[in-house]
C-alpha cells in the first residue's frame, strides 16, 4: 500500500479551502524525491516473497524424492525374483523342468511309443544324420544339463588326478599347442648353452643376443564313449533308482577309464599317462632288495629326484600308490623310530592319508608291488590336460536302438586329451642325478613277495 506524503496533505486541504493551487514544479519534485522509498520496498518484499516460495518448493521437493526413493527401497526389498515365463524359461533352466532324470526319461517313453507329446521337450531333440529333427525318435533327445553336470561333478570326486592336473581348455577346433621351454639341463636356457643372460664387466659392452629354446606340446582331444541300456521296467517302476544307476554308473565309469589313463595311457587315441613319459626317473632299489617291497630309502631316494618349478612348492605333489603299499607304510619308521605314514584320519583336520608329510592318493591302476609304478612321486602341475571349453560330459538318449528289447540307451560322450608337459629329465649342476617332476622305484625282483 503506497504510503502519503503529509506535505502532499496539507497542500490538498489548502487547495481544498479556495487556496492558490499548488506550484506543479515543486509537485513534481516532491514525487520524484518520494518514490525511491517506495519502490524500493516493493523490491525488497518481493524479493522475500520470492526467497521464501523458492525455499518451500525446495524443501517440498526434497520430501518428495526422499518418499519416492524410500518406496522404491520398500518395494526392491519386498519384490520376489522375477518369474521368466514362455520359451525363455524352459531354454534357462537346467533341469528342462524336470524333476529328476527318470522324471525325463519317463516323458521321451511316452511321447516315443505313446505319443503322448510334453511341451518340456522341444528344445531337447537331437538331429540325427538324414532324419527329421522335429520326431524325437529319429534323434533322440539331449539330457538336461543339471543331469549331465551331475555326472561331470562325479568324475572330479572320483578322479582326483583329474581335479590336480593343471587344465587347458580348448574353445576352437580340437587341438591345442602349448609352448613350453625345451631345457635338458637346469639354467640352460639359451640355445647356445649357457643363461640366457650374461654379465657385461664394463661400460659400452654390446649384450650378446641370445635365443630361448621352447618346444610346444600338443594336445589332441581323444573321445569317450559309452552306451548303457535301461529296461522299461526300470524307467516305469523306480524314478530315483534310475537318476542313481545313470548318473552313478555313468561318473564312475569315466572317472576310472580317466585315471587309467593318466598313469598307463599310450598316448594312442587316448591321454598319454605318467609311466609312458619318457621324463619319469626311476630311483634305484636297495642291493638285494626282496622282491615286492618298498623301503625306507626307496622313498628317500624317490624324493631326492623330484622337481618342482618352483623350488620348495610342493602344492601340486603327491604320492599314487597301489593299495597293497599301504600295509607296508604303516610300518615305515625314520632311524630315530618315527613314523613316516599316517593314515587318512589319524590326524586331526587330515582326511587324507600322508606319507613324508605328502597327500597319498592310492589307486588300482598302479602296477603291483615290485613292479615299477607300484609307487610314484608326481607333480601334478606339470601334467597337463586339455578339454574342449565348458568341459561338461554330452549326454542323450534314444528309446529306438533297443526297442526290440524294450531298453532305452544312455549315450555319454567326453572328450580329452592329457599328457606329461616337459618331456624329459633335467640334469642338475654339480649332481650326477637328473630329476623331474615324476619319480618311481626301479623293479625289485619283478613281483610281490612269496
Amino acid at each position: 500500500m503506497m504510503k502519503i506524503n503529509p506535505s502532499e496533505k496539507l497542500s490538498a486541504q489548502k487547495n481544498g479551502h479556495g487556496a492558490e493551487p499548488p506550484d506543479e514544479s515543486a509537485s513534481v519534485e516532491h514525487k520524484a524525491v518520494d518514490s525511491a522509498p517506495v519502490t524500493g520496498g516493493l523490491d525488497a518484499a518481493l524479493e522475500t516473497i520470492q526467497s521464501s516460495i523458492d525455499q518451500q518448493l525446495q524443501n517440498a521437493t526434497g520430501l518428495i524424492t526422499q518418499r519416492v526413493m524410500d518406496e522404491v527401497s520398500k518395494s526392491l526389498r519386498q519384490a520376489k525374483p522375477a518369474v521368466i515365463v514362455g520359451p525363455e524359461r524352459r531354454l534357462a533352466d537346467p533341469t528342462g523342468g524336470f524333476a529328476n532324470l527318470g522324471e525325463f526319461a519317463q516323458a521321451v517313453r511316452r511321447l516315443s511309443i505313446h505319443k503322448t507329446p510334453d511341451p518340456r521337450l522341444t528344445s531337447m531333440v537331437r538331429k540325427a544324420d538324414g532324419m527329421d529333427e522335429s520326431v524325437l525318435s529319429d534323434g533322440g533327445a539331449l539330457v538336461p544339463t543339471q543331469y549331465a553336470n551331475q555326472i561331470y561333478r562325479d568324475v572330479l570326486e572320483e578322479s582326483l588326478l583329474f581335479e590336480k592336473a593343471r587344465k587347458y581348455p580348448i574353445t576352437l577346433g580340437n587341438s591345442l599347442f602349448v609352448p613350453v621351454r625345451s631345457m635338458t639341463e637346469l639354467g640352460v636356457t639359451a640355445a647356445s648353452g649357457g643363461s640366457l643372460g650374461s654379465w657385461l664387466n664394463g661400460d659400452g659392452v654390446a649384450i650378446a643376443p641370445q635365443k630361448p629354446v621352447y618346444s610346444r606340446v600338443q594336445f589332441t582331444l581323444n573321445r569317450w564313449g559309452t552306451l548303457l541300456p535301461v529296461t522299461d521296467e526300470l524307467l516305469q517302476d523306480n524314478n530315483v533308482a534310475l537318476s542313481h544307476f545313470i548318473l552313478d554308473e555313468g561318473g564312475i565309469a569315466l572317472a576310472w577309464d580317466l585315471n587309467q589313463a593318466f598313469i598307463n595311457g599310450t598316448g594312442l587315441g587316448q591321454p598319454a599317462g605318467i609311466l609312458a613319459s619318457s621324463a619319469l626317473v626311476q630311483a634305484p632299489a636297495d642291493a638285494g632288495q626282496t622282491a615286492g617291497t618298498i623301503s625306507y630309502t626307496n622313498l628317500v631316494n624317490m624324493k631326492s629326484l623330484l622337481w618342482t618349478v618352483a623350488p620348495g612348492d610342493m602344492s601340486g605333489v603327491v604320492w599314487i600308490a597301489n593299495p597293497d603299499a599301504e600295509a607296508q607304510f604303516e610300518q615305515l619308521k625314520d632311524s630315530a623310530g618315527r613314523n613316516l605314514y599316517y593314515a587318512a584320519g589319524t590326524i586331526g583336520q587330515t582326511p587324507t592319508a600322508k606319507l613324508f608329510g605328502i597327500p597319498v592318493i592310492y589307486s588300482y591302476h598302479c602296477p603291483a608291488l615290485g613292479d615299477a609304478g607300484d609307487v610314484i612321486l608326481a607333480d601334478l602341475k606339470q601334467y597337463g590336460v586339455a578339454t574342449k571349453a565348458g568341459g561338461q560330459v554330452e549326454t542323450a538318449m534314444s528309446m529306438h536302438l533297443y526297442f526290440d528289447a524294450a531298453e532305452v540307451a544312455f549315450r555319454m560322450i567326453y572328450r580329452i586329451d592329457g599328457k606329461v608337459m616337459r618331456q624329459q629329465p633335467l640334469k642338475l649342476p654339480n649332481s650326477p642325478n637328473s630329476r623331474s617332476g615324476f619319480v618311481c622305484i626301479e623293479p625289485r625282483g619283478g613281483g610281490p613277495a612269496s
